[in-house]
């Protein structure tokens, strides 16, 4: 409505968004303590050494009337400038490296790839170790055997071991000159020259400057040098050193979060000398598996290495957003009639042919007008800048040669995506990559919602080209009055204050209309020839018989009135809902108000707002079809696309074809299973055991339920089965506690301190109603008391408890209870891990939705503690949002070491990573940051000259590739789990690959991707996707195999549990900018258990 001094304004209601209840039971954190699990043999972990004290340096401390009712005009205020936070860098500087380099900016940095000799280990020659800083003066590039890069001017030779570090292997061919092992002889080699004096370490432009203490050399994505190896000999051994107690002796301190710098980019880090490498893939043919043949969402590609001119457009003014793309044709129209332009709809177009009077220092300005919706004249002002050249022969190289995934021909990828959006789409809504189009009846997701469906389509280039297809669907808010939104879709009373009526329809509400666009009828005219302005969408106020604001009249006067007399007297319209509750729209110093009658909901808006649970399950209900039904909807698209005969393509050289990608594909052969009876083999990714591996006791424990009396919850009949079904699966249930029933939330907390003194583990009844009792049950039980829990849903306890069930819960009790439910048996264990001292390790990094600004992101770090790989240790750091890269990785991995190192009396000879999150652009970022905290958390505890193979694979499921099996008699069927891509349509030598590793219970089955980004025991190909696949057979709770490996999963449910641990508490983004928070529960529940979060 109007705008003007606002007057006993109430502050709406701000609920911030809650996460969704997980599948009940995901938990959170650990610290060290007893494992009951028993110690490995000598000779499968490295004893503990000493570590060295070291003297560490300390860190240096671093105007028109919007209001629709034309009440005033708008005060301009000036932009506050945002102040730098503590610890935070300017922009870096970008262009090619200076000749020399200021030595205070010093940054640690792997230096370039050294060729050690040939023969060692596998026929492949080990590399220098990522991460290594040599001394010396500014880097300059020598050639040198080999093909080494020496770092140092004509004539220099390497400093001694101090330089070099510790990772040379003993006995090393001479691979560069100048190299000398300490307390080994020097090899013949070449002849070597004069060392100069030693100097500050190298900077490189572009990347931040990190602590000034002594920086360790840390290894990255190289291959590790190690003892000769080859398949007689045992992988990764680790130099041994002398014995220590665990957890004794002082780490080494690392510097504070607030002296930690940025980390540097994909393109700082790639522009630092190319410091990184990402190794090949080893060929292996030791596993066993069946050959076949998929079909994929691929179409094939061709390009022609053409040199398309880009330009730079600009648009003043450059709001509102929807109106740019029709600015830019008329432009086009105007000024290049006769050229085809591709353009992104955003700031860049594309040109064959370079554009008439278009300059490369100065812009030519060219002046639109035209028509909004309103017959009211816009003008745009549409400026034209060249800004180079795009060569898109760097795709052809690219392909050609096996460029490395860490600087692919951005450029020219981003170009040719463009192309691919002319034509069509041009008429699509666009959400990120995927295009939407308004079906003609779409499907109701209930809340205000409705699912749009679209395609998504990407340009892969691999060693050859594709365009990648597929169908996707979105909830767009449907287009119609929002008091009929009130009404039918919240299900609210219009006649009265939103804010005064009860229910979840309030607060559902509330959080649709947050950020939503509307459009306001100017000045109340609702009839066809009312103009009409769109806003966003703040709050909502008091009705318009209440709210009150101060106008000027024609004669100067000020007057003071409702809105609903505004509109009353000055408008001539009489509301029909004057007690419902106005919106405040539009800036918020504006003080614009509207009556909800007024306003409707703006069409075809992508928001980025997460789904509640009922949107969600009828989504996936909608969404989620059988292979061949999803096939049919892609070539459909397909079809309509017209991508053979696109004009557009051909023009600038891409011809597609119609039909999809063949693949060759191959299915590994699951693995034989443990289960405490006669060993088991899966079928089609499922199993069933009638035993546990490790039955443990459910003894001095307890049942409650919240507010739900023995009928509702069911309580009696839940016991019973517990009782049978935990014979079956050789578990000892005892009798409970004195079951409680009714316990109100408020008193919750004691009666949870009450049982903590005579029982270890509690299994929670928790009513439908209270929305976020579970995580207060968590909350109050492992941050508070510290106790087991298991939570049942009251919907399951009184509707699906069966035997089914009661196994499912069953299998979770065992594992919080340190059992184990199955394991690989014997025959069935990789060689990698066969030879014992493996740790694997899972990360993850979750996000709030955009709409939840005071939610922060949680990192979580899982890592198996047990020679079976079943036991799980895990931490968690609470961070900033959106930051991807884990911020005390490091110290994380550290706890882990010392946790392991307690259970199995050393510390591992290897780790083993799987990395989830990661995009392709933020490979680097990871090898610069997170692979070398996993090096620098070792060395901290076993001393510099400690180094563990590390084998880091990042785990990828955002993406749309699919696999359809071409068989008609199977199309309908989902490929077998196990079935892995590792050719064609993945990167041509890096270790590269998709698996399919479980069976889709509903829909088709999307593959994970792993990509290696370090394998230091050189493990060849095939032996790295069978470690995979069978580590999806590890998790605890169900009888399946996974869509991704077991320690991938738990840092996701740690993660979720972390949501629960932190739910209601608020959050300074600043203060976890400087300092990221540890999330911790207590010590006693990490005495009961190190798997309470499964």
């Amino acid at each position: 409505m109007g705008k003007g001094k606002k007057k006993d304004k109430k502050k709406g209601a701000s609920a911030e968004k809650e996460e969704p209840m997980p599948a009940l039971d995901t938990l959170s954190i650990s610290e060290a303590s007893t494992s009951r699990e028993t110690s490995a043999p000598p000779e499968a972990v490295a004893p503990i050494p000493e570590t060295p004290k070291e003297p560490v340096k300390a860190p240096e401390k671093e105007d028109d009337d919007e209001g629709g009712l034309g009440l005033g005009k708008r005060r301009n205020k000036p932009r506050k400038k945002k102040s730098q936070v503590a610890g935070q860098h300017p922009p870096a500087a970008t262009g090619p490296a200076p000749a020399a380099l200021s030595p205070t900016d010093a940054v640690t940095a792997p230096a370039p790839p050294t060729a050690w000799g040939a023969g060692r280990g596998r026929g492949q020659q080990p590399q220098s170790p990522p991460g290594y800083q040599q001394a010396g003066p500014p880097v300059i590039q020598q050639a040198g055997p080999s093909g080494y890069q020496q770092a140092g001017p004509p004539g220099y030779r390497q400093a001694g071991p101090q330089a070099v570090g510790p990772f040379a292997p003993p006995g090393f061919q001479p691979g560069y000159p100048g190299f000398e092992q300490p307390g080994r002889p020097r090899q013949p080699g070449p002849a070597r020259l004069p060392s100069p004096q030693p100097a500050a370490a190298p900077t490189f432009p572009g990347l931040p400057a990190q602590s000034r203490q002594p920086a360790l050399p840390s290894p990255s994505g190289f291959p590790r040098m190690s003892e000769p190896r080859g398949r007689g000999v045992g992988r990764g051994q680790a130099p041994m050193a002398r014995p220590q107690a665990p957890g004794a002796g002082p780490s080494q301190p690392t510097p504070s979060a607030a002296q930690r710098a940025p980390a540097p980019s994909q393109q700082q880090l790639v522009a630092a000398g190319d410091r990184f490498r990402i190794p090949h893939k080893i060929p292996g043919n030791g596993v066993r598996y069946i050959s076949t043949k998929l079909i994929t969402n691929y179409l094939p590609m061709t390009i022609k290495p053409l040199k398309v001119h880009r330009y730079d457009v600009s648009f003043k003014p450059d709001r509102p957003k929807k109106m740019i793309p029709l600015a830019f044709k008329i432009a086009k129209q105007k000024n290049f009639p006769n050229h085809v332009i591709a353009f992104d709809q955003m700031k860049n177009c594309y040109a064959l042919q370079p554009l008439p009077n278009v300059p490369q220092v100065d812009r030519l300005n060219i002046p639109v007008e035209f028509l909004d919706n309103n017959g009211k004249t816009m003008n745009f002002e549409v400026s034209f800048k060249a800004t180079g050249i795009v060569d898109l022969s760097t795709i052809m190289n690219y392909m050609k040669t096996g460029g490395t995934s860490l600087n692919p021909p951005t450029e020219a990828i981003q170009c040719v995506d463009v192309i691919l959006r002319q034509g069509t789409l041009e008429s699509y809504i666009k959400a990120g990559r995927q295009f939407f189009k308004r079906p003609t009846n779409p499907i109701n997701l209930g809340d205000g919602l409705e699912m749009w469906t679209g395609l998504f389509q990407s340009a892969i280039f691999t060693s050859s080209a594709f365009v990648n297809i597929d169908v996707a669907h979105k909830g767009f808010p449907k287009q119609q009055p929002l008091i009929d939104a009130v009404v039918k879709d919240f299900r609210l009373d219009p006649y009265n204050p939103i804010k005064t009526q009860r229910g979840r329809g309030v607060e559902n509400f509330q959080l649709f209309v947050k950020g939503l666009r509307v459009m306001a009828t100017v000045g109340g005219d609702t009839t066809k020839k009312g103009q009409k302005r769109e806003f966003i969408c703040n709050e909502l106020v008091d009705p318009p018989n209440k709210l009150k604001f101060i106008m000027t009249d024609p004669n100067g006067k000020q007057i003071e009135m409702t809105v609903a007399d505004y509109f009353l007297k000055i408008k001539n319209i009489r509301l029909r809902y004057p007690n419902q509750n106005c919106m405040s729209v539009g800036p918020r110093d504006r003080n614009i108000y509207y009556p909800l009658e007024l306003l409707e909901v703006s069409y075809g808006q992508a928001q980025n707002k997460q789904l509640n649970d009922m949107q969600l399950s009828t989504m996936v209900k909608e969404a989620a079809t059988p292979p061949n039904e999803r096939k049919r909807k892609i070539e459909e698209v397909i079809s309509d696309m017209n991508y053979s005969r696109n004009p557009d393509f051909k023009h600038f050289g891409l011809e597609i074809g119609q039909n999809f990608v063949q693949v060759d594909a191959k299915v590994l052969t699951p693995p034989v299973l443990d289960v405490g009876g006669n060993p088991v083999r899966p079928s089609r990714g499922a199993w069933q055991a009638n035993r546990l591996l490790k039955p443990e006791a459910l003894s001095s424990w307890g049942l409650i339920a919240i507010e739900l009396d023995v009928h509702a919850s069911n309580g009696q009949q839940i016991l019973n089965l517990m009782r049978n079904v935990g014979g079956e699966l050789g578990m000892s249930v005892s009798e409970p506690q004195v079951p409680m029933y009714n316990v109100h939330m408020r008193d919750l907390q004691n009666v949870l301190e009450n049982f903590s003194r005579k029982a270890r583990f509690l299994i929670i009844i928790v009513p439908t109603r209270g929305r976020d009792y579970y995580h207060k049950v968590k909350q109050m039980a492992e941050i508070h008391v510290g106790i087991l829990t298991q939570c049942i849903k009251e919907a399951t306890a009184s509707r699906r408890m069966n035997p089914q069930t009661v196994r499912n819960i069953l299998l979770k009790v065992n594992s919080k209870l340190m059992g184990i439910n199955q394991a690989l048996d014997k025959q069935s264990i990789p060689r990698c891990i066969a030879e014992g001292g493996v740790m694997v390790v899972g990360a993850d990094v979750t996000h709030p939705s955009p709409d939840q600004t005071s939610v922060p992101s949680i990192a979580a770090v899982t890592a198996s503690i047990d020679p079976k790989c079943f036991i799980y240790n895990i931490q968690l750091s609470i961070q900033t949002p959106k930051k991807e890269m884990i911020v005390e990785f490091e110290d994380m991995m550290v706890e882990h070491l010392r946790v392991y190192a307690k259970t199995q009396g050393g510390y591992p000879r290897k780790i083993y990573v799987f990395r989830d999150g990661v995009s392709e652009g933020q490979f680097a970022q990871v090898m610069n940051s997170e692979l070398q905290a996993v090096h620098k958390a070792y060395q901290r505890l076993n001393g510099p000259q400690r180094k563990p193979e590390v084998l880091f694979l990042l785990v990828q499921k955002r993406h749309h590739t699919r696999f359809f099996n071409p068989d008609s008699r199977k199309a309908a069927y989902n490929v077998e789990p196990g079935t892995v891509v590792d050719t064609h349509i993945v990167h041509a030598r890096e270790l590269d690959f998709y698996l399919v590793s479980h069976q889709a219970i509903k829909g088709t089955a999307r593959p994970t991707r792993y990509h290696a980004v370090c394998n230091d025991g050189r493990i060849p190909d095939d032996e790295v996707e069978q470690l995979t696949f069978y580590l999806c057979h590890l998790y605890s709770r169900c009888m399946r195999s996974v869509s991704y490996p077991t320690p991938t999963y738990y840092a996701h449910l740690a993660c979720l549990r972390a949501r629960s641990l932190t739910h209601g508490e608020k959050f300074n983004n600043e203060d976890l900018e400087q300092n990221p928070r540890r999330l911790k529960v207590l010590d006693r529940m990490l005495e009961f258990s190190r798997m309470f979060f499964v």
